[in-house]
């Protein structure tokens, strides 16, 4: 409840901004108070929507599942998609899903997605590289929930969901999503030498595919090879996040203008027009310092919920819900993780199908069952090895072992 109230606090400022405009004397234009107020709304509307059908009595897991099942064919589709634009001009059919203010004649040059594929970098059906890169991370942590324990679907889903991410060569995907995703995979003892087979495996393709460019006409391997090479950039911070950091960062002349013209509460929700590039910044823009403040305090609940309820989560939703939030918080350096038009959409109604559902306390997880809730007896002994229960001791049952450990 507290995200909402937050989310609902920025929306409101962003609201009152954009109808009491402040004067800007900047080089930047304002932008559309629509847009901008669409781009708040949706995570609010997105929470509300994923608790009324909880309430009404819709399986949350049933939902979860199904949500991570069409993220992750979405992904493999839009990998496919993106491996086969090498090849072949999509831009005429792609262009519709970039942009639709832009002309299609113009969509090679006008586009961010049209400019990015000038350098080997394909999207797919996605408008930036940081936004397919961070929807491959959401979709290889769906994969790894949904086929941790089916190696060869998780195996297969998680090859073309790493194409697709190279191909974009985002930062977000290649130093966030691909490393947690490993991680979560290699963590698990259960069936680790077959998952570690696999994994090594899935690695040396993607080397291979690297090395030979992924296709013929790949030109990208040149922008992917300079992450390789810190000391040819201008310093790290320049080089891993795209130069929105650093020294020369593309994002100081947006924040002057703002803490210039509107530093407390911004612009209001049309903000300025100008690319943000930064989840920190457009908050910055909307709603000022104040608004920055409340995305940093968003971020901060949604790591205290996982911290506080991780544990009475069912381990593979606590395993995801846990790989989103640190995807969330890595991507805004990258672009509005929480607002960002799409795939804040599909972050914010996977985490209120796990981490923010009102009853994640239905089904306790075999390790905290295992490792709380045995009392143990005198001797060592626990209810599961005692024939009959103690005189005067009360039996636990699945039902009150919960409401006692909660």
């Amino acid at each position: 409840m507290l995200v909402v109230v937050l989310l609902a606090v920025e929306m409101l400022l962003a609201l009152v901004g954009a109808l009491a405009p402040v004067a800007n004397i900047s080089q930047f234009h304002v932008g559309s108070p629509l847009a901008g107020l669409d781009n708040l709304v949706l995570p609010v509307v997105v929470l509300v929507s994923v608790w009324t059908l909880l309430a009404a009595g819709a399986d949350r897991r049933r939902l979860l599942t199904v949500t991570c099942r069409v993220v992750v064919l979405a992904m493999c589709a839009n990998a496919v998609i993106a491996y086969w634009s090498q090849v072949h001009d999509l831009t005429p059919l792609l262009s519709r899903f970039w942009d639709n203010t832009v002309p299609v004649a113009d969509a090679s040059t006008g586009t961010v997605a049209g400019r990015a594929a000038q350098l080997g970098r394909y999207t797919g059906a996605f408008n930036q590289p940081a936004e397919a890169g961070e929807m491959y991370g959401i979709a290889l942590l769906a994969a790894i929930y949904l086929y941790l324990d089916r190696s060869v679907k998780l195996a297969v889903s998680g090859i073309l969901i790493s194409v697709g991410g190279i191909l974009t060569v985002s930062k977000i995907f290649l130093l966030v999503g691909l490393p947690v995703g490993v991680w979560q995979v290699l963590r698990e003892p259960a069936q680790r030498v077959r998952r570690l087979t696999l994994l090594i495996t899935g690695i040396l393709t993607l080397v291979t595919l690297a090395l030979f460019r992924v296709a013929p006409t790949w030109i990208g391997g040149d922008f992917l090879t300079r992450l390789l090479h810190p000391e040819e950039a201008k310093g790290l911070l320049d080089l891993y996040t795209g130069g929105r950091l650093g020294g020369s960062s593309s994002l100081r002349e947006v924040t002057v203008a703002v803490l210039d013209n509107s530093p407390w509460f911004g612009f209001g929700a049309g903000g300025l027009s100008a690319p943000y590039d930064n989840g920190w910044v457009e908050a910055l823009c909307v709603a000022g310092v104040v608004g920055a403040t409340i995305y940093t305090a968003t971020l901060l609940v949604l790591a205290a919920t996982w911290i506080r309820r991780h544990i009475r989560m069912d381990l593979a939703e606590a395993r995801l819900s846990g790989g989103l939030v640190v995807v969330a918080v890595a991507a805004s350096v990258g672009l509005p993780a929480l607002t960002a038009n799409r795939v804040a959409t599909i972050i914010w109604l996977l985490l209120g199908l796990s981490l923010l559902a009102p009853s994640l306390t239905e089904g306790l997880s075999d390790r905290w069952q295992h490792k709380r809730l045995v009392p143990q007896w005198p001797g060592g002994l626990t209810q599961e090895t005692t024939p009959t229960a103690a005189p005067n001791v009360p039996t636990f049952t699945p039902a009150n072992r919960a409401h006692r450990w909660r």
